[in-house]
């Protein structure tokens, strides 16, 4: 795997990346995994990194840059 994402000990097909804490990763439409941060505040933003390979996505992972922790 990669040093960023890891298979779910919770969830059959999903995957677990780290970048500022915890995303949840899965695939969607079939084609592409989606990254998400489940949970930033009490507003309802929640970033999303689309992907069509988990090689992309944990690149992507590894430069993110949280700018919405304030």
């Amino acid at each position: 795997m990669y040093h960023n994402i890891e298979r779910s000990g919770f969830r059959r097909g999903e995957y677990v990346g780290h970048a500022h804490g915890v995303w949840h990763i899965r695939r969607i439409n079939g084609r592409q995994w989606e990254a998400i941060f489940p949970c930033v505040n009490a507003a309802d933003y929640r970033p999303a990194i689309v992907a069509r390979t988990l090689r992309e996505i944990s690149i992507r992972l590894a430069a993110y840059q949280c700018t919405h922790w304030h």
